[in-house]
């Protein structure tokens, strides 16, 4: 049986200390972005925190319907109103990211039970309507959004003179991307989380979203938190309209958006009580 000396033992711990001490350096420089990861370990590390309850109300009424499609086919519209009352509301287009549909806003988030919750709580009342496939092939807004929907939920018995915008991921961007290009004089306020965003985006919505009042958040741990705190911080800057949001604990996940709901949902609310 071989003799282990007391410096091989020496020399083995010390290399298993150093190898410690250098997992720990590394996380570090994870966590500080110097390394790449730090947002793939989040979730494992407990950081993006658990899906919320939804309020515990009754949610208001849900319809689906359909109108005619610039390509001659249908387009699905989900609507959601905060009570029985369902005409004479101005509404916020939602717009759902990569993964989703017009029943995502509803089927994941329970926008219809934010929605009932903010109303019963003294926020003034307002519909949400979204749709599927919003986007042309590079997750732009598509002008169906302003041709076509926005005239079938006037036909609906919606108020659209100014309407409000709220998305998730790249319906974010999307929402702020519609929201610069239409402005303020049609847009009362915009709503983003975990927008999508990319430095050029940055760069031409510090330019030109400034007259729109705006909420963006998203999570610490969201490889667009960067980005997003760029865009707040100039469109503070720019002193224009009411800027509200920040970068929150959490992740790229459905779990961040719902926490932020709420307070988005009494944000768009108190803007489209002022068209």
């Amino acid at each position: 049986m071989p003799i282990v000396s007391r410096r091989s033992v020496l020399i083995a711990g010390l290399g298993g200390v150093a190898a410690l001490a250098g997992a720990g350096a590394a996380y570090g420089l994870v966590e500080a972005d110097v390394l790449p990861g730090r947002y793939r370990l989040a979730p494992y590390l407990g950081k993006c925190g658990e899906m919320p309850p939804l309020p515990k109300v009754a949610p208001g009424a849900v319809e689906q319907a359909e109108f005619r499609s610039p390509a001659g086919g249908t387009a699905r519209v989900v609507l959601g109103y905060p009570a029985a009352v369902t005409k004479g509301l101005p509404v916020v287009v939602m717009l759902h990211g990569s993964d989703g549909d017009a029943r995502t806003p509803f089927d994941t988030y329970g926008v219809q039970y934010h929605l009932a919750d903010a109303v019963r709580r003294g926020a003034p009342p307002f519909a949400v309507a979204a749709i599927d496939d919003w986007a042309d092939a590079e997750w732009r807004p598509s002008p169906v959004i302003t041709r076509n929907l926005l005239p079938f939920l006037r036909d609906h018995g919606l108020s659209t003179t100014r309407i409000g915008l709220l998305g998730w991921s790249i319906g974010g961007r999307g929402a702020l991307l519609l929201a610069s290009a239409v402005g303020p004089g049609r847009v009362a306020a915009v709503a983003a989380a975990s927008p999508a965003l990319s430095e050029a985006d940055v760069t031409a919505l510090g330019r030109t979203l400034g007259g729109v009042p705006a909420s963006l958040t998203c999570g610490r741990d969201d490889a667009f938190a960067p980005p997003t705190r760029d865009l707040l911080a100039r469109l503070r800057a720019a002193h224009r309209a009411d800027v509200t949001g920040g970068i929150h604990p959490g992740c790229h996940d459905a779990a961040f958006r719902r926490r932020m709901l709420p307070d988005q949902v009494v944000f768009l609310g108190r803007h489209l009580s002022r068209v």
